[in-house]
């Protein structure tokens, strides 16, 4: 039971969070600070470690191993992918950038839901799910973008808020291709690293939310 109530804790951790970062301009396409970019990996991770602390077993009743991971689905898909069109088709890019900026975040948490559901590990959980929102806040896909549009790389990357923010200037083409770096190699880091070095971060996390719902 002790463990039920932890993983609620968290979810609703998850949720509340999710839902100040969306009633406080989380919806918005500008970052305008580096708190801006922070906060709403804030419900990402209480979200990962939530998913991280079920046990496989409670899913084994029937077909709810394969409900649950379909919900997932149907939430994206049923949900961000017609905002996102509406956005594309109203010729908004601004909005449809902040739905992308939610997509993605929930396309990780839908794999490693999945990967825990399979019976992977809760330290698995927390690779992929860590290492995936570093590849996505790394700027590797804006990299990508140009490089397949075939128009060559910008030698200002005045669009990528994320950068500025962190750098507190636009960044170059060089400037950006070592944030590009830097991130991806935290990725590997962070996929690396022993179980018992996640068993020991989550346990603080639980630790920290069980003393917050007493």
């Amino acid at each position: 039971m002790s463990s039920v109530i932890r993983s609620a804790g968290l979810g609703v951790l998850a949720v509340v969070t999710a839902a100040a970062v969306w009633l406080t301009g989380g919806q918005e396409q500008d970052l305008g600070n580096l708190w801006a970019l922070l906060m709403p990996l804030v419900p990402f991770v209480f979200a990962t470690e939530t998913i991280a602390s079920l046990r496989p077993d409670w899913f084994r009743r029937g077909r709810l191993v394969e409900v649950s991971a379909l919900a997932g689905f149907v939430a994206v898909f049923c949900f961000l992918v017609p905002k996102i069109f509406a956005a594309a088709m109203d010729g908004d890019l601004d909005r449809h950038y902040a739905w992308m900026r939610i997509l993605v975040p929930m396309l990780i948490l839908c794999l490693v839901f999945a990967l825990r559901l399979g019976g992977g590990g809760a330290a698995t959980v927390r690779r992929v799910g860590y290492a995936g929102i570093l590849i996505m806040l790394s700027g590797i896909e804006d990299l990508t973008f140009q490089l397949l549009r075939g128009n060559g790389v910008a030698e200002q990357w005045d669009w990528a808020d994320h950068m500025t923010v962190v750098l507190g200037h636009v960044a170059s083409r060089a400037e950006a291709y070592v944030f590009i770096a830097v991130h991806s190699v935290i990725a590997v880091v962070v996929v690396c690293l022993p179980d018992r070095l996640w068993h020991r971060a989550g346990g603080e996390v639980q630790r920290r939310v069980r003393a917050r719902t007493r």
